[in-house]
């Protein structure tokens, strides 16, 4: 009995580990905010990742440099392979990269953690291809126009008017 006992423990104990879901790392494709931004507005980079892996501060990160319409960012973390230690849960995590003249660019995510005994291991999170438009955002300021000129040369005739009126009384 006992025999037959351990046997169903055992098996039922391999079948539930082998139907877990297993924790996974996992990092969604980088995008820009704004999507369309225009020469001179501050543009910035979003990555949003989890579970097993994540952004920490470290000093010297993230790196950004630039080079003509190439822009490349590397994030410092911690990428756990043990999944009892998987914890991480989800994040977003958003860098701005500076202001653009109009053009073409390209902004490189690239994921740095420490892989022990090998040094660091890099891991590119994705190549974000955006233009940037022309002139900076105007916002449209009325003008006066001749028909507005002759209005207000109206209004001020008729509250002079009223004015003398009501002395006059």
């Amino acid at each position: 009995m006992t025999r037959v006992l351990s046997r169903v423990v055992s098996i039922t104990a391999t079948i539930l580990a082998l139907a877990a879901p297993r924790a996974h790392a996992f990092f969604d494709p980088p995008w820009i905010t704004p999507a369309e931004p225009r020469a001179g507005e501050p543009v910035s980079i979003n990555v949003s990742g989890g579970i097993c892996d994540v952004f920490v501060e470290w000093p010297g990160y993230p790196q950004i440099t630039r080079t003509g319409n190439a822009v490349r960012i590397v994030e410092y973390g911690n990428h756990e392979t043990f999944e009892d230690f998987c914890n991480y849960g989800f994040w977003t995590v958003t860098v701005p990269i500076g202001t653009f003249l109009s053009g073409d660019y390209t902004v490189t995510v690239d994921f740095v953690y420490e892989d022990y005994p090998f040094g660091l291991t890099t891991v590119t999170l994705g190549v974000v291809p955006f233009s940037v438009a022309g002139a900076a955002y105007v916002s449209e300021v009325p003008t006066s126009t001749t028909s507005g000129l002759i209005a207000l040369v109206v209004l001020i005739g008729c509250l002079a008017l009223r004015g003398l009126h009501l002395r006059e009384r």
